[in-house]
């Protein structure tokens, strides 16, 4: 019988329940969306392994992608609230796109040791 692992959009093993993966220390960013259906952009570190993890309190899912999520064919990650999910930005891209499908949904971006 084979491993069983959990990996990110990259291919890259992370650790199993990705909410148990190692942050570098204050280095969490929280994103809200105040009107639902707009596309919006945090700054992000290329190369870099993220962790996503959605605010259940705000009820909104979020759409992700490294291009505009005004375009469905720019989105990337789909996101329900109460969900995280861990990511790895492509070489040479420094913008994460992000909209809620909730006004006022919030969520919180946290970079992962490499």
């Amino acid at each position: 019988m084979g491993d069983t692992y959990l990996s990110d959009n990259a291919g890259n093993r992370v650790p199993p329940g990705v909410a148990s993966g190692d942050p570098v220390p204050a280095s969490g960013i929280k994103i809200t969306d105040a009107a639902a259906g707009a596309d919006h952009t945090e700054t992000v570190e290329a190369g870099a392994t993220y962790q996503i993890m959605v605010d259940a309190t705000t009820n909104g899912a979020f759409l992700f992608g490294i291009a505009t999520t005004a375009t469905a064919a720019n989105v990337l990650w789909f996101m329900p609230p109460l969900t995280v999910r861990v990511i790895t930005i492509p070489s040479g891209i420094t913008s994460l796109h992000y909209q809620s499908l909730a006004s006022g949904g919030s969520a919180y971006l946290v970079k992962m040791k490499p």
